[in-house]
């Protein structure tokens, strides 16, 4: 009965989101980058509307050490589905690994981008100034459907070099009316944010908490929609900017459909095994 209990109290939450007035966390699947494994985290609003001024973030980290890559060059390339000619074809930079674009809508004539921001002198790539984030003018958000972000980094820890061979990160984003996740199809009981802060606080370990969220599902305490999951089991490492999340489900910040899509997410890498 209390291992029972404890495995119900450790189902916190998953957090692989910001609150939903802000920005979500959906990283793209790791790559090699020399001995390191890399993920490149892009956070951005979970619904956007055409023609809506919204900030997206990109930060590259070594899944291994859970640390972010300094000195980040990122060439971003945006697609419209159906056209594979570039919206945008721009290089970036960061010194402490995280670049932070806000697109303002502007109702140019014609498709057009206009970056504001210092000109970063190494590689060329645009940069904000500390603690400022790099202002992108554009129409190219302006019509409803799914449009590609292709992200490839082309330096890392030395600004002044190149990184041979460059990796490429991709991620689609969805301008308009759009949902994963049916709020009708979720069922998390109310109580389990009473136990929201212990998973932050370390006080229990990403096994116990994998493995609670595991034992719920399959009991049906959670009732959400389930995707494949990845066949090969994956260490049960959750990466550390997660826990920056924690409270914010228990506080209210973030609905049930916000959790539910980082179950969803843990169930398809691997991490947890349903």
């Amino acid at each position: 009965m209390r291992k029972l209990v404890f495995l119900l109290s450790i189902l916190i939450i998953l957090g692989f989101v910001t609150p939903s007035f802000a920005q979500h966390h959906d990283p793209a699947p790791p790559a090699k980058l020399g001995n390191r494994i890399a993920v490149l985290d892009f956070i951005f609003p979970e619904k956007i509307d055409a023609k809506q001024d919204f900030t997206l973030s990109m930060i590259l980290y070594d899944q291994t050490t859970n640390t972010k890559f300094a000195h980040l060059s990122t060439q971003l390339a945006i697609f419209k589905e159906g056209n594979e000619k570039p919206l945008m074809n721009i290089l970036f930079y960061d010194k402490n690994g995280e670049i932070i674009i806000d697109f303002k809508h502007q109702p140019f004539d014609k498709p057009k981008v206009i970056v504001q921001a210092p000109q970063e002198a190494y590689l060329g790539g645009f940069m904000g100034e500390y603690g400022s984030h790099i202002k992108v003018l554009q129409n190219i958000f302006s019509e409803d459907g799914l449009y590609r972000l292709e992200a490839t980094v082309v330096s890392i820890d030395n600004p002044r070099s190149f990184i041979e061979p460059q990796i490429t990160f991709t991620k689609e984003i969805h301008i308009g009316e759009h949902s994963s996740i049916s709020t009708n199809t979720i069922n998390i009981p109310a109580w389990i944010k009473d136990n929201a802060g212990w998973w932050s606080s370390d006080k229990i370990t990403d096994e116990d908490f994998a493995s609670g969220i595991q034992f719920m599902i399959k009991e049906e305490i959670i009732q959400i929609p389930i995707e494949e999951s990845s066949s090969e089991k994956t260490q049960v490492e959750i990466p550390l900017w997660v826990k920056n999340t924690a409270k914010w489900w228990s506080e209210g910040s973030i609905g049930d459909k916000d959790f539910a899509a980082g179950i969803q997410y843990l169930v398809k890498v691997g991490i947890i095994q349903i």
